[in-house]
């Protein structure tokens, strides 16, 4: 079953660019055929890691909810090795 919900995201020009470029760099690091929608999960798994081990969420409640988001989106990862 694919439980997946669609969202509609605007970018600048400078952001796609950023995404696209991260594409393609997850492309060579990971030597798969990866898109921009994977490098877009690929980025929120890193900020959420960057948020458990580089800062100090105040909140007990945020900072568990940030360590369960992440550890969730590894388990269920469908986006073959896109993970940074």
């Amino acid at each position: 079953m694919d439980s997946r919900t669609e969202i509609r995201v605007r970018f600048t020009d400078q952001e796609l660019a950023g995404l696209t470029a991260l594409a393609a760099g997850l492309r060579g690091v990971a030597e798969s055929d990866l898109s921009e929608e994977d490098a877009l999960v690929a980025a929120v798994e890193m900020a959420l890691t960057r948020l458990i081990d580089d800062f100090e969420v105040p909140d007990p409640a945020t900072r568990e909810q940030v360590q369960v988001a992440r550890d969730d989106l590894r388990a269920h990862w469908i986006r073959g090795a896109a993970g940074i």
